[in-house]
């Protein structure tokens, strides 16, 4: 699936859009003392940090719980933000890092980022009949979510964000605060590797 925002730029001298206007409007009220300003900023972004959230955690509970968490913080280091740039991807990044955290306290003993028993829920499709495809679906989909969370942390966070939520490398890098070459091995490398563990449940088949 493909998500793009319009708050994604590789120029920094592009005019900023009206949307990330009117963020920023909402954060200088915000910071003025008008907390219900700040709600705003919540209904703009809570969607959008759920899902990123979900798909790095892989429980809906989670993900719930750190997007609360990442709100309060941003909340708190609002201050921070340069007003002249998009609140997108601060808040990824911030959610990126809220996830982490939540991940190695759930998951310390098994040494992986998150160890999901169950993928997180697809979009609900539309009606047909044909059954049997449904069934392959979710079996395709349950063998990319185990390769997907067999992944070395940085590896699951770097594919995570430009197959899944369909970023761009410069993007992905911003994100992460690394270079463009350092997501491009990560990505290159979590392929491989998610290639192989689907081969091995497969059998070993081609």
């Amino acid at each position: 699936m493909m998500i793009r925002t319009a708050f994604f730029t590789s120029r920094a001298d592009t005019e900023p859009t009206p949307e990330t206007l009117e963020v920023a409007s909402l954060v200088r009220q915000t910071l003025s003392g008008d907390s219900a300003a700040f709600e705003g900023v919540i209904l703009r972004y809570e969607r959008r940090v759920v899902r990123l959230a979900t798909k790095l955690l892989g429980v809906t509970e989670d993900a719930q719980d750190a997007a609360q968490e990442v709100f309060l913080r941003a909340y708190k280091y609002l201050h921070r933000l340069d007003l002249q740039k998009p609140i997108d991807p601060w808040l990824m990044r911030m959610t990126v890092n809220v996830c982490r955290n939540i991940g190695r306290n759930r998951q310390r003993r098994q040494n992986t980022f998150c160890h999901c028993e169950n993928p997180p829920a697809p979009a609900a499709r539309e009606t047909r009949c044909d059954p049997y495809r449904d069934v392959v679906e979710d079996q395709e989909r349950q063998m990319l979510w185990k390769a997907l969370n067999s992944l070395p942390e940085k590896e699951r966070i770097a594919v995570t964000l430009r197959d899944i939520e369909g970023l761009s490398t410069s993007e992905v890098a911003a994100i992460l605060e690394t270079s463009e070459s350092t997501v491009r091995s990560q990505i290159s490398r979590a392929r491989v590797r998610m290639k192989d563990a689907i081969d091995e449940m497969l059998g070993g088949r081609q």
